[in-house]
């Protein structure tokens, strides 16, 4: 007899008791799967929404259970439907991500939009509303203010300058170093002599109108001269382009605003330049 005849006939019964263990099995495996599933697309649909809602609502304050709640989502002891909320509530609270606006120089502010002023704040008893009146190198009293080392400006240039000196102490812990301002016409005569074609001609230089200063050595280069060149525009405080180019003058400094008023680089201003000017 051969072994198929002697193996027993298995029982129908035992058959369909297998299929359907088979069966259960296969719908426990499935049921798994989809609960995996359905946990990880909650976890990112969660995700999806924290990294959306979050920046258009506001800044999120981190809080201290951050590290159990991501690692309760991520291990799925959180049920899919509680996962998004779970992260859009609980400890998280919400602050105003307003910022103060920066402070603004009010001195700074004020000369940059007007070339007048009335207020001496660093430099009392220079009044500029006394206007100015004169010829070159020969301008009347009251034209001219003292700088803080008795070197004489026109007195609208003087407060500027003034103004200007203050921010260059503060940052440099002392003053401007001023060597020449406002020159008479003898004075212009004599630096003519001693200085030939690099002097302006008598009665045309700006330092007769008290719109020009001559810095010292400390301070037409280096840091100094960088800082003058960023933050002396702010305050009508200019090295001219000549000064850079055909004649090398870094120390040559000229009130802007005063310079444009009387046209001192229009060609008209030669043939008139000893006429008698004033603020009026």
């Amino acid at each position: 007899m051969s072994k198929r005849e002697d193996a027993p006939e298995a029982h129908p019964r035992s058959r369909r008791l297998r299929r359907l263990q088979e069966t259960q099995e296969l719908q426990v495996r499935t049921t798994h799967r989809r609960r995996r599933l359905l946990t990880r697309s909650g976890v990112l649909a969660g995700f999806a929404l924290a990294m959306v809602v979050y920046p258009m609502v506001g800044t999120l304050t981190p809080y201290a259970e951050a590290d159990d709640t991501a690692q309760a989502i991520a291990t799925g002891t959180v049920s899919t439907a509680s996962a998004a909320s779970t992260l859009l509530s609980g400890g998280a609270s919400l602050e105003s991500s307003e910022l103060p606006l920066p402070s603004v120089d009010e001195s700074a502010s004020a000369l940059a939009a007007s070339a007048e002023y009335i207020v001496a704040t660093n430099l009392p008893g220079c009044d500029p509303s006394q206007g100015w009146a004169g010829r070159n190198g020969r301008l009347e009293e009251g034209s001219l203010c003292e700088l803080w080392n008795g070197v004489q400006v026109r007195n609208d240039a003087a407060v500027a300058l003034a103004e200007l000196n203050d921010q260059f102490r503060s940052v440099f812990g002392r003053n401007l170093c001023v060597g020449n301002g406002y020159r008479t016409i003898a004075a212009q005569y004599a630096t003519k002599q001693s200085r030939g074609y690099l002097a302006a001609t008598p009665g045309t230089s700006v330092h007769g109108w008290g719109l020009a200063i001559d810095l010292c050595g400390s301070d037409d280069t280096g840091t100094a001269k960088r800082w003058l060149e960023a933050n002396g525009p702010i305050y009508g405080w200019e090295n001219p382009s000549w000064a850079k180019s055909s004649k090398w003058e870094p120390w040559h400094w000229e009130y802007v605003p005063g310079t444009d008023d009387l046209g001192v680089y229009e060609s008209a201003y030669w043939s008139g330049a000893d006429t008698y000017r004033s603020s009026d």
